[in-house]
């Protein structure tokens, strides 16, 4: 299989996202059928006018306007804000910084070089291919073929993402490997199924940030041993004290060591200090065991090659991994001595990301659960992001859900009930319920 050496992203809805209600809002005050604009600004043969570059998008807009009947709504559509996607944008840096090449194909308008410039896309990506200017537009084979020649790359060298299923033909034909954009996580999934490493450079840029958090949990969760009632109910963990989940915690903060330095599992001490004895008292044998961790995690690389519960097999998976296993049973230990547990809106997205696409992948590979056939989009404002669980069924997301991060991990979690957080839920009810009474974590 020939290496992918560039990834090529389309542009709206990838990269930067419109939003309907300002449409909406648009036809509502100029008293305009609901889809009435964009049923003629994309309707053939205008759009392919524009998108061609046979016409300004300065005309395309007149045009619009005076199809509809209304030029000034014509206008006003056509200053339609939007808004970049941070979390496309940051992957497209990573693949940058890891040596691979980048660029966009967009069926725009003479109206894209200002666009880009306006969130700096031009800087994030090697290039920025727009119809307009190559004359032939999406799925168009010519369009295609003209990022090659411009690439000095061959078809199966390139990797392309677009949120229209249909615009994929002309780069099918010429041998590309296509994805079909509905999140990030999907495109992240996709990436690495086609050979591309993803995770490397985010790993290496997030390793120590993700262990200064973990140090700062481990400080929690011992200081909550320290002053709390070991023998305390768990409310969120049936049947458990705080001294068990003291226990639990230290025995995976073992087992993580173990497999970072490739140690047996019952190896009891520092491998640097096998004979050390163990801690009689709770809170001090937590720390002794936490404190061995952190130090391996910070004197190994990110990307330094050990056996990890998910790809990749890195100590970065390791770090990132204890940051949100020590992170959810601080917030369980929390609960028990009757604090208000807060969770970071970043990190718990990110831990809403780890359960859809690593945690619940393997626990279908491992043959624990089946997988689920609708895909289901976890998005979370308040960390300027989402996160997606990919069906089997290959079609768009069956279901959204909207709500804070933290409150979308603890659902995720079992924490919370559904029907006790705020959320938004915009589709097929039945898909998510299906995915939450699925065990999707360890």
């Amino acid at each position: 299989m020939t290496g992918i050496r560039a990834v090529l992203f389309d542009l709206d809805g990838v990269i930067r996202h419109f939003q309907p209600e300002h449409v909406e809002t648009i036809e509502r005050a100029h008293d305009l059928s609901p889809g009435t604009i964009e049923a003629v600004a994309f309707a053939a043969p205008l759009i392919d006018e524009v998108t061609t570059g046979r016409i300004t998008r300065a005309e395309w807009v007149r045009a619009i306007g005076e199809r509809i009947g209304d030029q000034a709504a014509a206008e006003a559509w056509g200053r339609h804000p939007f808004t970049p996607d941070a979390d496309v944008l940051a992957l497209a840096d990573e693949l940058r910084a890891a040596g691979c090449t980048t660029a966009v194909l967009t069926n725009g308008t003479d109206g894209i070089p200002a666009e880009v410039a306006s969130f700096g896309l031009q800087d994030r990506v090697d290039a920025v291919f727009s119809s307009h200017e190559i004359g032939f537009a999406k799925p168009d084979v010519r369009a295609f073929r003209h990022v090659l020649d411009a690439l000095g790359l061959d078809g199966p060298e390139v990797f392309f993402t677009d949120d229209s299923e249909r615009k994929l033909a002309g780069a099918v034909e010429l041998g590309m490997r296509v994805h079909h954009f509905t999140g990030v996580d999907g495109l992240r999934a996709a990436l690495r199924s086609s050979g591309v490493d993803v995770a490397g450079v985010a790993d290496r840029s997030s390793h120590r940030a993700r262990i200064d958090l973990l140090e700062e949990a481990i400080d929690g969760f011992e200081a909550v041993l320290r002053s709390g009632d070991h023998s305390a109910v768990v409310p969120s963990c049936p049947g458990w004290t705080l001294a068990d989940l003291a226990g639990h915690l230290t025995d995976i903060h073992r087992w993580a060591l173990d497999q970072l330095t490739g140690t047996e599992p019952d190896d009891p001490g520092d491998p640097d200090d096998p004979e050390a004895p163990e801690p009689a008292d709770l809170a001090d044998r937590f720390r002794a065991g936490a404190d061995r961790l952190v130090a391996v995690l910070r004197a190994r690389p990110a990307d330094a090659a050990c056996s990890a519960i998910y790809p990749p097999d890195t100590a970065g998976t390791w770090a990132r991994r204890q940051l949100h296993e020590t992170t959810i049973h601080l917030w369980d230990a929390w609960q028990a001595v009757g604090a208000e547990p807060r969770l970071q809106a970043d990190t718990a997205a990110d831990g809403v990301r780890e359960v859809v696409g690593d945690l619940y992948p393997r626990q279908v590979r491992l043959g624990r659960v089946d997988a689920l056939s609708e895909t289901v989009v976890f998005r979370f404002p308040d960390a300027d992001g989402e996160a997606e669980l990919v069906g089997t069924a290959g079609a768009g997301p069956a279901v959204r859900v909207t709500g804070r991060a933290e409150d979308l991990l603890l659902v995720l979690w079992g924490r919370r009930p559904l029907d006790t957080v705020a959320v938004t839920i915009d589709g097929d009810r039945s898909a998510l319920d299906q995915a939450l009474t699925t065990k999707l974590v360890p």
